[in-house]
């Protein structure tokens, strides 16, 4: 049925932006090709050599001390990073929940201050090692890059891969 996303919130180790959040840019699956000529081909084609580098953000109209306070850590440290939201139809009037988890890094734009304007912070969201999307129960993502997990409409497509690599 046709969803409509009706409201929307992000967590940013466990604080709730409810009140400031004006975006949120989710993490795009793409795949990382490279184009090959083969002498038997008679057109190019793309190989798929993986995923390309997942990102998100973050666009809050506020200046958010808890969200600064996330920005700028030590190399190796990432945050846990939540985007929930609510889909009504309006064919029949059901609702769709969504839950997106990142873990990565934050990057942050704090914009230009001007009179009697409110302020907007953009935050990018780097550094992604673990994603996972979700829609009503359902696992729609699963990617994890330090365990070389996969999971697309279910399946693992990794794991024949890592299993070969002997994890």
């Amino acid at each position: 049925m046709t969803q409509v996303l009706r409201k929307f919130n992000a967590f940013v180790e466990g604080y709730s932006t409810h009140l400031e959040v004006e975006e949120v840019t989710p993490p795009n699956v793409r795949d990382q090709v490279e184009t090959i000529k083969a002498g038997g081909l008679i057109a190019e084609y793309d190989v798929s050599l993986g995923l390309q580098k997942l990102e998100a953000g973050i666009k809050l109209n506020s200046r958010q001390k808890a969200l600064m306070n996330q920005v700028g850590l030590a190399p190796g440290v990432h945050k846990m990073i939540t985007f929930r939201g609510v889909g009504i139809s309006e064919i029949d009037g059901s609702q769709q929940d969504e839950v997106m988890s990142i873990t990565g890094r934050l990057n942050m734009d704090q914009g230009n201050w001007q009179a009697q304007s409110t302020v907007t912070t953009d935050y990018k969201i780097g550094s992604i090692l673990f994603y996972k999307h979700v829609i009503n129960g359902t696992v729609v993502h699963h990617i994890d890059l330090k365990n070389f997990i996969c999971i697309v409409d279910g399946v693992d497509r990794w794991a024949d891969l890592r299993g070969g690599l002997g994890f």
